[in-house]
């Protein structure tokens, strides 16, 4: 028995319903349309035709295979034409609309945007939405290394910029290593403090140099007077 199929003619064993397997059509169409064999829809009233195609690449040339002795004993049909299996690719049938990819299924983003935004409000955040002990939620190891991070990027670029000399930089690194400070703010305010305290105690001190220098004077002027006198 032979079936036609788009004016040619092929043996029933080639094309008959119980023998189809399309995994090899499937994989094939899957890899060219760079998508999952599930993905792959073929034309259920095409099969005879989709299973014959065991190539990703259309031939240019097709060549044409006469039966002759053996198989025109298997098929005693003579003069009929029965081209290579590989003569229908897997690009034809796709352009042909045989072999198609089903389209991407949609699923909404809203609402995960909206859950997302009330979470950063806090809200969903509770006891019981929590799940693992607080430090498996947020390191304290990473909080500490970031935290200093940004205190020593701080201090760096304030002695670069001269606001602060080496001498207050180190005093002032040892304090964040010793966990003094916990953000920008506090340590900043407490290097203001310190510059404040510095200028205080160097005005105290250029005062007290003053009043030392002008007792010196007086005791000097004493001496010569009393020296003069004893002369005299």
């Amino acid at each position: 028995m032979v079936i036609l199929v788009r004016g040619i003619l092929y043996p029933y064993d080639l094309c008959c319903s119980d023998r189809y397997s399309l995994k090899l059509q499937k994989r094939l169409a899957a890899s060219v349309l760079k998508c999952g064999k599930n993905k792959i829809w073929m034309d259920p009233n095409e099969i005879s035709e989709i299973s014959l195609a065991n190539s990703s690449k259309e031939k240019k040339k097709k060549k044409r295979i006469y039966l002759y002795t053996y198989l025109s004993l298997v098929y005693p049909y003579r003069g009929c034409y029965f081209p290579s299996r590989t003569g229908f690719s897997i690009r034809k049938l796709y352009k042909e609309g045989l072999i198609l990819k089903k389209p991407q299924k949609i699923h909404s983003r809203a609402r995960v945007r909206l859950y997302k935004l009330a979470k950063r409000k806090g809200r969903h955040m509770g006891i019981g939405k929590r799940k693992g002990t607080k430090n498996a939620r947020t390191n304290q190891k990473t909080l500490w290394i970031k935290r200093q991070r940004v205190l020593r990027r701080l201090l760096k670029r304030l002695r670069d910029t001269k606001k602060i000399d080496r001498h207050l930089y180190h005093s002032f690194y040892l304090k964040c290593k010793g966990n003094q400070f916990k953000n920008k703010r506090t340590l900043i305010e407490a290097i203001q403090r310190e510059k404040t305290e510095t200028l205080k105690k160097k005005s105290i001190a250029d005062q007290l140099e003053a009043k030392r220098l002008k007792a010196q004077i007086l005791r000097n002027k004493r001496k010569m007077k009393k020296d003069k006198e004893t002369v005299a």
